[in-house]
């Protein structure tokens, strides 16, 4: 069984050097995110005999701002529609065609489907959707499958990868880290 040395970064500045037998790099990748999140450390470096591989807490996710009162709008509607309005009473709620009702309406009812059935993907701001639907490959046809393999598609890619993809920056990256970390997971090293 190999031995990795790990250097850790604690919070308050004080460095400590430890050796750990691991298996495999992917197993020191775990060790070392358990490590960060049982102890108050900012990351840990360790060393696999060719090169060092930092693992690092990601920044925060900022809270989601309050949904506007645009996006409320669908799910209002679906409560009127189900309270017995007639799509013609909501229409002139709202000051809108019937037409326009029931294609917000039905774009509410697909959001909360993919939802309930995707919440990894749900997750995700769309443009980080979008980053990572040109970078992973997912040949499943099930929808429920491919979002339950997206996060260990996710942790394949690099920070470099995710950066050269055009229409994504540093605010899009911390947000695949961020959510890679609430999975367990971390994004692999460039080499």
């Amino acid at each position: 069984m190999p031995a990795f040395a790990f250097y850790l970064i604690s919070n308050d500045g004080e460095p400590s050097m430890r050796l750990v037998d691991v298996p495999d790099v992917d197993a020191a990748k775990t060790w070392a995110m358990d490590a960060i999140r049982h102890g108050s450390l900012h990351s840990i470096r360790f060393w696999d005999g060719v090169r060092v591989i930092e693992v690092k807490r990601p920044a925060m996710r900022q809270p989601r701002q309050k949904p506007s009162d645009a996006e409320e709008r669908g799910k209002r509607m679906i409560a009127m529609k189900a309270k017995g309005m007639k799509l013609r009473e909501i229409a002139a709620a709202f000051g809108i065609s019937i037409g326009r009702v029931r294609d917000v309406m039905a774009r509410e009812e697909l959001r909360a489907r993919e939802e309930a059935t995707q919440t990894n993907r749900a997750a995700l701001s769309g443009r980080a959707n979008n980053v990572l639907r040109h970078l992973v490959i997912e040949p499943e046809a099930d929808p429920a499958e491919r979002d339950r393999l997206l996060p260990e598609r996710v942790a394949t890619l690099t920070r470099g990868k995710i950066m050269n993809l055009g229409n994504s920056g540093k605010v899009t990256l911390a947000e695949i880290e961020a959510w890679l970390w609430e999975r367990g997971y971390c994004l692999s090293d460039d080499i």
